[in-house]
């Protein structure tokens, strides 16, 4: 629960964010500059989460351990698509390979009356394979003990001024991108990254206004 100090300065760094994101949307409203404009929200998560690491509590999360890979992970729309281009600069047989691989999650999750564990498409090896434009939500999450991940504890201690400044600079993002007209929700990632590669005509579609992904 949070103090009303904390929940006044969580709202007015919403605010701050949506009205400088609201700014630099506006001053570009082509579809390219839309979705390369979600980089500035990855790289100030990144920013948030080191200065988390380097004056306060130290997470035990690293490399090659992917216990948070295995729960239902969302993105907003211009991540999706900022995501689908990248894949699209890989290799044909590659791209070929991981929509197959995507359809495989779909339908098993579609299959599944309960919802499990199931390790997301881009984890390869124990390592993600999009790192470099994987979601905010996937940038946010860590754990102060890697014991309780491994045991898939309900709770997950961790850093709550980290998370939220993150929440603070993802909300206002959001709030922004509704302002200009786009749209800018949670979509579980597997399935709307393979709609955004199997379908080319989306990105163009949401820049219009239409909502070009399901809701769950």
């Amino acid at each position: 629960m949070l103090s009303e100090d904390e929940r006044k300065a969580t709202l007015d760094a919403i605010e701050r964010v949506r009205q400088s994101a609201v700014n630099h949307l506006s001053s570009n409203r082509g579809a390219s500059f839309a979705v390369d404009f979600v980089a500035n929200l990855h790289r100030s998560v990144d920013k948030i989460t080191q200065q988390a690491g380097d004056h306060g509590q130290k997470t035990e999360c690293k490399a090659g351990c992917a216990c948070c890979c295995s729960v239902r992970v969302e993105a907003s729309e211009p991540e999706i698509f900022r995501i689908a281009r990248e894949v699209r600069k890989r290799p044909p047989a590659q791209v070929a390979a991981l929509i197959e691989r995507l359809q495989g999650f779909v339908a098993a999750a579609a299959a599944d009356d309960a919802p499990s564990r199931r390790d997301c498409t881009f984890l390869e090896e124990q390592l993600c394979s999009i790192y470099e434009v994987r979601p905010a939500v996937c940038r946010r999450a860590h754990s102060l003990s890697s014991e309780r991940c491994q045991s898939f504890a309900p709770e997950i201690p961790q850093n709550l001024g980290m998370l939220l400044g993150v929440n603070a600079l993802m909300h206002g993002t959001s709030k922004a991108y509704r302002e200009i007209g786009l749209r800018s929700s949670s979509h579980e990632l597997n399935s709307a990254v393979l709609l955004a590669l199997t379908d080319e005509t989306t990105e163009a579609r949401w820049h219009e206004g239409e909502s070009v992904f399901p809701k769950d």
